[in-house]
């Protein structure tokens, strides 16, 4: 099983890849690793953190869910209004990898859940996640950094 580290501001988590029920999408996340950017605590799904990637590929629907629990580590295209409020009216979605620190958190669109590829889950940290995600949303965000473990 394929470990990766989420460094978010000051701490670190760590989790496994599901390769057995996501081999296409977690091969094509493991090839972009590492990815670095600016991290952005979504307003409209609750207690999601998420980076917008800058991958020029579709990704593949697989391993989707629209019942996303605390530590799912996904990838999906969220709608682009969701993202910067100056979006370009060609672009309707952008792809994002990110995850969920608590409960009461649903990822959705502008009509209802949007469903996402489980490509993960976090098996160490999510507690330290949980500590730094409110803090930097308070303070402002700093960059996540997910690579390989």
């Amino acid at each position: 099983m394929t470990r990766v580290k989420i460094a978010l501001g000051g701490v670190e988590a760590f989790a496994e890849l599901d390769e057995k029920d996501a081999p296409k999408a977690t091969k094509w996340l493991k090839e972009l690793l590492p990815i670095e950017g600016q991290a952005v605590h979504s307003m409209e799904n609750g207690r999601e953190v998420y980076v917008v990637l800058d991958a020029p590929d579709r990704v593949d629907e697989e391993n989707q869910t629209i019942y996303q629990t605390v530590g799912d580590l996904f990838v999906y295209y969220k709608p682009a209004i969701f993202v910067t409020p100056e979006w370009p009216r060609h672009v309707r979605d952008l792809l994002v990898i990110g995850f969920i620190y608590e409960r009461d958190s649903a990822v959705r669109g502008i009509d209802g859940p949007l469903a996402t590829n489980l490509v993960g889950r976090i098996t160490e940290g999510i507690d330290a996640l949980a500590h730094e995600a409110p803090r930097m949303r308070r303070e402002g965000m700093g960059k996540m950094r997910i690579s390989l473990a």
